[in-house]
């Protein structure tokens, strides 16, 4: 966000504006300012200009307050300029440990090979940060890829228990009182598997978001700072940002390990007399998981088997399937004399 000088406790007197001591507002206190520091953007009383130069690192000018007549343009930086430790302003960076530094910390660093200024190396900070902004836009874009994968799952998997269950219907026309019960059976496996891929796929979904609400409060405020920030500021901004990227990488990189693709299929017996005889267990709902790509790509699932009675008087014909808007693609035996019926595209 970035914010002007000027605050409601400026008080204005004809046609010159008194403006207040900013140090000495920090400590609930009301000092008129007689100097301006250009360097720090920051309005001083006469006692907290003798101090200033003294206590601030930088190279301090400055101006009679009156002379002020448009304050630049100062970014907040929401304390990501200050040290998480010591709560000072960042004023160095140790290249040895790639760590930005308080005056407390560069001490600590002092033995360190390369501690420099920040305000000495980051004049040319600004163009790194419009690339690593542009990286952070295409990781949000990502992200919401992954969002939407992960709802168009979701969708494939509930699409996928509705055509096992008129699937089911189709074969339970035939032999009600078996397959009425392999109904049960199988809708409540498929719905058991349906709430666990919904709750993983629920958390990575989460997991998208929150980096994507990240990055949507980090992208406006690195905005500021290409536009309107000091080279100090572009400097700690670029590297919070590379941290940033490096966390979201390496949480992506463990996401992506722990992905998989889903697949289920319905298998049925051969025979009346040998469906019988399984009881319950006349329809097994098989699930299958395949490692999404590196790249975060999911495909489209391929069409799955469904096995059916060969030809006894249980068995469903290709005119059967045809009136229910089955696209029959393939058909085969298996070695236990089973039909297979692949079907390409449903329409149920």
């Amino acid at each position: 966000m970035a914010t002007g000088g000027e605050n409601s406790s400026d008080i204005d007197v004809g046609c010159a504006t008194l403006r207040s001591c900013d140090p000495c507002k920090k400590d609930n206190t009301t000092k008129d300012a007689t100097q301006f520091c250009t360097e720090c953007v920051e309005f001083l009383c006469d006692d907290c200009k003798r101090g200033h130069s003294r206590f601030k690192a930088g190279n301090h000018s400055f101006i009679f307050a009156a002379d002020v007549t448009d304050v630049p343009v100062v970014v907040d930086m929401k304390d990501i300029d200050k040290c998480e430790e010591h709560k000072k302003k960042l004023k160095f960076f140790c290249k040895d440990h790639s760590f930005l530094c308080c005056s407390t910390c560069a001490f600590i660093h002092r033995t360190c090979k390369s501690v420099e200024e920040i305000a000495k190396i980051s004049d040319k900070m600004k163009e790194n940060l419009k690339e690593l902004h542009d990286s952070l836009v295409k990781v949000g874009d990502k992200e919401r890829l992954k969002i939407e994968d992960c709802t168009k799952t979701v969708d494939t998997l509930e699409g996928k228990v509705t055509q096992f269950q008129k699937t089911i219907d189709i074969i339970k026309e035939e032999t009600i009182k078996l397959f009425e019960t392999a109904k049960s059976r199988i809708t409540y496996e498929a719905n058991t598997i349906l709430a666990t891929e919904s709750e993983r796929l629920g958390e990575r979904k989460i997991s998208s978001e929150n980096t994507l609400k990240i990055i949507s409060e980090i992208l406006p405020l690195c905005l500021g700072v290409i536009n309107n920030g000091t080279p100090q500021q572009a400097f700690i901004f670029a590297k919070y940002i590379e941290q940033k990227l490096k966390e979201i990488e390496n949480h992506d990189r463990e996401q992506r390990k722990k992905h998989f693709k889903m697949q289920l299929s319905l298998e049925f017996a051969k025979e009346t007399a040998s469906l019988i005889s399984k009881g319950p267990a006349v329809v097994i709902l098989n699930d299958e998981r395949q490692n999404i790509n590196t790249n975060g790509v999911v495909c489209s699932f391929s069409p799955s088997p469904t096995v059916v009675p060969d030809s006894g008087k249980t068995c469903l014909g290709l005119k059967q399937l045809k009136c229910l808007n089955f696209t029959v693609a393939r058909m085969d035996f298996l070695p236990d004399k089973r039909l297979v019926v692949a079907y390409a595209d449903k329409q149920l």
